[in-house]
């Protein structure tokens, strides 16, 4: 059932909760809609501060009903509710439209004085982002399962499969909009969730969507290892750290064999909340550094000398 996983993933993770107030992201859509009924169910276990956000991103021409059904629905259930919106000509891609969107959380988050921001993800999403990061080479640190909780984003749907999510909106009758794009195929993620994982499971006989979440929460395991003593490796390796930049040692960083320079500068930047697009851009990074070689990557730069080189997240 899925009340009883949910208070358990909150019992079990007080961080997931905080201390000082929670923003919902809610969408319209049915996961978020079921996420905001069941922070009204169990609203005794939460701080008084729960405030629903929710963004008219006005992509598709009905995204207005998506905010009336939120903003009827966040009231009838006693929660304030803030609404966003976004200029159609900002929308670009996937990307930009999921950057926008955070950031218009994180601006709510610190107007309302919260310190967590609820999203929706479930168990679906991680099994589908994990076959589209493999599908792009990824490794075994881009690959692995989202965290249940990262300073301030909270996923306590994050180990709840669709179905269950199913069971209670129909159980409770939790009104939803359904996302219309989300039938498309043109969008990777849709032909995986809609083509490829029902194929592979009628392939080979069993879910694989289960299968995959588990080998997810195993690779997880030595995701955190290795993450725990790369972040130490990585503070020895620190000569300043500042907001959006780090300055390291060179010359101690490259006598690291050739694995543990692409897990320490991968930290490095994340470690700056700053994102590496690709595989090739992390090997050149570390490149650059080996041959004493500035470059601009986009979303962050490095500026290499013979004793210190410096990333800066952009």
């Amino acid at each position: 059932m899925l009340e009883r996983t949910f208070i358990s993933t909150l019992k079990s993770n007080p961080e997931i909760v905080g201390t000082q107030g929670i923003v919902l992201a809610v969408s319209g859509g049915k996961d978020s809609m079921v996420l905001l009924h069941l922070a009204k169910r169990f609203e005794h276990h939460l701080p008084n501060n729960v405030v629903v956000a929710t963004l008219n991103h006005g992509i598709r021409r009905d995204a207005l009903e998506d905010v009336k059904l939120v903003v009827q629905c966040a009231q009838n259930l006693e929660f304030p509710v803030i609404v966003g919106s976004l200029s159609p000509k900002s929308f670009c891609d996937e990307n930009t439209l999921r950057n926008q969107r955070r950031a218009f959380l994180l601006d709510v988050m610190n107007q309302v004085k919260a310190d967590r921001i609820w999203t929706a993800h479930h168990a679906d999403d991680a099994v589908e982002t994990m076959v589209l990061r493999l599908g792009r080479g990824a490794g075994l640190m881009g690959a692995t399962s989202p965290k249940l909780y990262d300073d301030p984003w909270a996923k306590p749907l994050l180990t709840v499969f669709s179905e269950d999510i199913e069971e209670f909106r129909r159980r409770f009758g939790v009104p939803f909009r359904e996302d219309s794009t989300n039938l498309l195929t043109d969008y990777e993620r849709n032909k995986i969730r809609l083509e490829l994982i029902p194929f592979w499971s009628e392939l080979l006989g069993y879910d694989v969507r289960k299968t995959l979440f588990s080998s997810l929460t195993s690779m997880s395991v030595f995701r955190e290892f290795v993450e725990e003593q790369g972040l130490c490796l990585l503070d020895q390796l620190t000569v300043e750290r500042v907001p959006k930049m780090l300055k390291l040692r060179r010359k101690a960083f490259l006598s690291y064999s050739r694995s543990a320079q692409l897990v320490l500068f991968y930290l490095a930047v994340k470690s700056l909340k700053g994102d590496i697009r690709s595989r090739g851009h992390l090997e050149d990074a570390v490149n650059c550094v080996s041959k004493i070689s500035d470059r601009d990557f986009g979303n962050f730069a490095l500026k290499v000398n013979k004793e210190i080189f410096v990333v800066e997240v952009l």
